[in-house]
């Protein structure tokens, strides 16, 4: 009982102290509060232990996803290691936790995009704009051709169009990532 009450202070404490961090918290049973980020280059990721054994989160999918421009590095956590706080360069991050690879509920995907000076950020693909930016109710997207997903700053996806002009009203206000294939940009919506 003293070792559980021990590791609950422990997460806890990194919790609170580690708040600000866009984070994910490993155990057997899956990623929470996602198994997806949505991230700024250079802004510090933490990982948290939730229970369970050592989770290695290594590199891809057992489904054959792969990280794109770089692969994913080992990041560990375990009860006696129960933060590991990290970075990642812009690029798409597929995980999972090696102790347990055919798990899918500890598959995890981080998206880390493009730190601007703009307050938009956005990877240098010329053939997408969107437009306007900021918006209310109509997102249009100049070169669409294909599907375009669009997420919130969680990495949950929201929406999902084929349409160069899509109709955005019934977005909360704030902050939205839209994603065609690898190409990336962020939006707000007032």
């Amino acid at each position: 009982m003293k070792k559980i009450t021990f590791i609950t202070a422990i997460i806890l404490t990194t919790i609170l102290s580690f708040g600000q961090n866009p984070s994910m918290t490993i155990s057997h049973t899956g990623l929470s509060p996602s198994s997806t980020l949505t991230v700024l280059a250079g802004e510090e990721i933490d990982f948290i232990y939730g229970g369970g054994g050592t989770h290695p989160m290594t590199e891809g999918w057992q489904s054959g996803e792969s990280s794109s421009p770089l692969e994913f590095v080992t990041q560990t956590v375990t009860s006696s290691n129960p933060l590991v706080t990290f970075t990642l360069e812009e690029g798409v991050y597929y995980f999972h936790c090696g102790t347990n690879p055919g798990n899918s509920n500890n598959w995890g995907m981080i998206t880390v995009l493009s730190n601007s000076t703009t307050g938009v950020e956005e990877t240098k693909i010329p053939e997408y704009k969107i437009y306007p930016n900021p918006t209310t109710d109509i997102l249009n997207i100049k070169g669409l051709a294909g599907t375009v997903e669009i997420f919130n700053l969680s990495g949950k996806q929201i929406m999902k169009s084929k349409s160069a002009i899509t109709d955005i009203s019934n977005l909360p206000k704030g902050t939205y990532v839209v994603k065609i294939g690898n190409w990336s940009s962020k939006f707000i919506k007032e």
